[in-house]
């Protein structure tokens, strides 16, 4: 089974995050993906507020 990974960001603000499979990191301000699993429950809980992105938009 592949696992593939999904960007997202915030309808507002710059934060990107990446999801592959349970492990979530959002780009830090140097450009350094960096731990975001308390980030998590967006996806558990059905949270609307995230927008799937490109790899490319993701930078």
């Amino acid at each position: 089974m592949d696992i593939k990974t999904r960007y997202y960001k915030f309808p507002v603000g710059s934060v990107v995050l990446r999801r592959t499979g349970d492990k979530l990191e959002k780009k830090g301000k140097k450009g350094i993906w960096e731990d975001a699993s308390d980030q998590l429950w967006r996806f558990y809980s059905g949270d609307d507020d995230l927008i799937e992105i490109s790899p490319e938009e993701a930078g």
